[in-house]
């Protein structure tokens, strides 16, 4: 089963539309989204390093709920 619809949950979390609609535009509704992706993609959005404790907190919960 892919992790796309877990994926746009936690990206829908951030409450901001641009992110949402990069988020749309890059990867194709209902495929798989690797730990790699996700992160790459959530890095384009954070100030400092200090907030990937919260990207790894959420792959876990994606992980966990696929």
């Amino acid at each position: 089963m892919s992790n796309y619809y877990y994926v746009l949950e936690v990206i829908e979390n951030y409450d901001d539309e641009e992110i949402i609609d990069d988020f749309k535009s890059k990867f194709k509704e209902g495929e798989n989204i690797s730990e790699d992706e996700f992160k790459m993609f959530c890095k384009n959005y954070i100030d400092d390093m200090s907030e990937m404790n919260e990207i790894n907190k959420n792959w876990n919960y994606i992980k966990n709920n696929n």
